[in-house]
């Protein structure tokens, strides 16, 4: 197991800064820097997620600085840690010490669990708080005592605060009680638990009704069917976040098809796992039916469960043959680690980071840098900062404000002598290209280069 951990550590180690920080990680650190009274009021501003995180992170980041590492080692340990708590998941429901390794191994190098735990974002943290939560459920359950529903009511009122779809854990638990015999006869304790959760949700409670109650709000989302839901899970826990061959769906599939028919049927443990796996999906695609909000990373904790049936998979086929079992385990742990490493030297955030080390010692005294659109200035700046000239482009999306982008570009650029344009995402802010027609009719275009998922066009103007 210490083996396992070392490799766990060391894999995500490398990786940690092969990718540019992205927009969600940079406002991680603006968050989490923010003055403290603004961090604090977070918890009870409609539309905050994750106050906590960032209320957790603020004293690292004093201590440790801003750097692209320092920002995401936190993630490191906690997916480490989370390795570590499944191996105790593992051996709790196989019974033996060996399906716990198998189950820390697979996730170890699992490329999904591997790029969470390589960015700077609350997800490595909420797996780590469902992993604790559940156990601390079952350990209730099953012993009694007030200090084990104590435990289980930090971990779970903590996950509230590190993501909201984390509550989503409770109707799990609920359903659990009820699965397994022997636990339900502490009803009366888990219910008494499940009200009393109500003391640290009730700040939640507030701005979730302010949005839910608000005809205006979008959250920009397009609505996902159940099935297509399901199926980008399976593809994202299985293969990261990068597309692998169809053939190798083969390896997961075969493993799980011979956790669920193979026997000895481990019914606990297969009726405790599919529905960790497959009943909050469930419950956020009815979420999903009044606001559309499918983000595939919002269900890793789902994750572990995945890992487990895969090794409770490769567990059923040793009993049959030894050796298949060996090359299905290590086909997939191959498979994954090598997307694992694709992750690490394939650039997949938008690389501002290239971006900002080519404008820069570029860029004139009378030129000004415009962000198209807006919002990746915080992450250009991250990497570019300083006191040089810099402006939003102008939203071209919808009438009126399409008919006023020349005048707005012509007031924008006035006394200057050019424009670098930085552009990621821009069809979220001009999919018809108005923006740069205006420049290819007022300004020559001098230069160009292109990054992932990032452009830049250097223009002198006329």
């Amino acid at each position: 197991m210490l083996g396992i951990l070392w490799g766990a550590w060391a894999w995500r180690l490398a990786g940690i800064t092969s990718q540019s920080l992205w927009r969600d990680e940079v406002d991680s650190l603006r968050f989490a820097t923010r003055a403290l009274p603004e961090a604090l009021a977070a918890f009870t501003r409609p539309g905050e997620n994750g106050p906590l995180f960032y209320l957790l992170l603020r004293p690292w980041l004093a201590a440790a600085g801003h750097s692209e590492f320092a920002l995401r080692f936190p993630s490191i340990l906690m997916g480490v840690l989370a390795v570590a708590l499944l191996f105790l998941w593992g051996k709790y429901l196989f019974g033996r010490r060996a399906g716990g390794l198998l189950a820390a191994l697979l996730l170890a190098v699992n490329p999904y669990h591997v790029w969470y735990s390589q960015e700077a974002r609350m997800y490595a943290l909420v797996v780590v708080l469902i992993l604790l939560s559940l156990w601390w459920f079952k350990e209730a359950l099953e012993k009694g005592r007030w200090w084990r529903w104590a435990l289980w009511y930090l971990f779970v009122s903590l996950g509230f605060y590190i993501h909201v779809l984390a509550a989503l854990a409770l109707p799990l638990q609920f359903f659990w009680m009820l699965l397994v015999p022997p636990w339900r006869k502490r009803w009366i304790s888990a219910l008494a638990a499940f009200a009393l959760l109500i003391l640290p949700y009730i700040p939640l409670i507030g701005w979730q009704w302010t949005l839910l109650t608000d005809v205006h709000f979008r959250t920009g989302y397009a609505f996902v069917p159940l099935t297509r839901m399901l199926y980008t899970l399976l593809v994202v826990q299985t293969q990261g976040i990068l597309t692998a061959p169809a053939w190798s769906f083969a390896l997961p599939i075969f493993l799980l098809l011979s956790a669920v028919f193979l026997p000895p049927f481990r019914k606990k443990a297969l009726g405790l796992l599919s529905s960790w796996w497959l009943l909050p999906p469930l419950l956020f695609f009815l979420i999903t039916l009044i606001t559309p909000l499918f983000t595939d990373r919002y269900m890793i904790w789902t994750l572990p469960a995945l890992a487990l049936l895969l090794a409770l998979g490769g567990m059923q086929i040793a009993r049959q043959n030894r050796w298949l079992s060996a090359i299905l385990l290590l086909g997939l742990i191959g498979l994954q680690a090598h997307q694992g490493w694709r992750q690490m030297t394939i650039a997949v955030k938008p690389d501002l980071r290239a971006a900002a080390a080519y404008v820069a010692p570029r860029r004139g005294p009378d030129e000004l840098t415009i962000f198209l659109m807006p919002y990746i200035r915080f992450t250009y700046r991250y990497y570019d900062p300083g006191a040089y000239p810099c402006a939003e482009a102008p939203y071209a999306n919808r009438e009126p404000d399409a008919s006023q982008i020349p005048q707005h570009l012509k007031e924008l650029t006035a006394g200057y002598v050019g424009v670098w344009l930085v552009e990621s995402e821009a069809d979220f802010y001009d999919r018809n290209g108005l923006i740069h027609a205006w420049f290819d009719e007022n300004a020559e275009l001098v230069d160009e280069a292109h990054f992932a998922l990032v452009d830049v066009y250097h223009y002198i103007l006329h």
